[in-house]
């Protein structure tokens, strides 16, 4: 009987220790998945990067995609693990930065075979941000002098067609 509890805690402590050296693994980039994707495929792996464009929620699933400046790739995923998502990156915000655990798919036979990773968890690194924008007097008085050229043209034009 101790024979077997040594192996269960054994078996039990390898599998802790393998669970903690792939969530302590580095961020594979989606340029390194792209080109060594044979090493990749089918495999778990970290990914790293900012939320962009939209959450798009479908039913209990939901997809995100996620650039890491190297490349963007679509995230799949339980929809419960966006709950923590609040901004992609658009033109507004800047996209929270999050760390995707997951399984790759460089051509996944359940979504056509597009280029994936079925995440199994997802961490917030970092929320996004607004954006401050404002508007340069330059460029007022730029938009400004153009309406007034626009106007006077049409009316150049007008004057024209009239007395021809």
């Amino acid at each position: 009987m101790d024979r077997i509890a040594t192996k269960l805690i054994v078996f039990f402590l390898l599998l802790l220790l393998s669970t903690v050296i792939v969530e302590a693994a580095p961020a594979v980039s989606c340029e390194e998945l792209l080109k060594s994707a044979e090493q990749y495929d089918g495999k778990i792996v970290v990914y790293k990067g900012e939320v962009i464009g939209d959450v798009m929620v479908r039913e209990e699933y939901a997809w995100i995609n996620v650039s890491d400046g190297t490349g963007v790739l679509g995230i799949f995923c339980p929809r419960e693990l966006t709950q923590e998502i609040k901004h992609a990156g658009n033109y507004k915000f800047t996209g929270d930065i999050v760390s995707v655990k997951g399984i790759f798919h460089y051509s996944c036979p359940e979504h056509g075979g597009d280029t994936d990773i079925h995440a199994e968890k997802i961490t917030l690194v970092q929320e996004g941000a607004e954006i401050p924008r404002s508007l340069e007097p330059g460029k007022i008085k730029t938009g400004i002098m153009l309406v007034a050229a626009a106007f006077l043209l049409s009316f150049v034009h007008l004057l024209i067609r009239r007395y021809r």
